[in-house]
């Protein structure tokens, strides 16, 4: 699938998702990045086997400096600014962004990018 888009910024959305599934992951647990096709769009998801999310916490994971407040993320690095950047891109490139997830269940962290020639 082709799509118009700097391939450096979709980099970073993909390398920010595919690295909070590690970070957010038990050691030797599977992350499967797919990616499909749905009418218009493609669809890139990032399927993690680790500490998932709650639903109070699940609203509130694109906004800027949000951090999970638990006791399974108390040592955990970062500032919270990865996902609120990752769904700047994305939105300006025409695209959406989101998360299923599911406290102690994993997540899969999504984005999706018009296919070329349909912005």
């Amino acid at each position: 699938a082709l799509v118009e888009a700097d391939a450096a910024k979709i980099e970073q959305v993909l390398a920010n998702l595919v690295g909070n599934a590690v970070k957010y992951s038990p050691n030797g647990s599977k992350i499967i990045i797919s990616s499909v096709v749905e009418k218009d769009q493609v669809k890139i998801s990032v399927h993690d086997e680790g500490i998932g999310l709650t639903p109070e916490e699940m609203p509130l994971v694109f906004d800027r400096f949000f951090r999970a407040n638990n006791e399974k993320t108390r040592f955990v690095k970062g500032f919270g600014i990865g996902l609120y950047i990752s769904r700047e891109i994305v939105e300006r490139h025409g695209g959406k962004i989101g998360v299923q997830s599911e406290a102690d269940q994993g997540s899969i962290f999504w984005f999706s990018l018009p296919l070329a020639g349909l912005l």
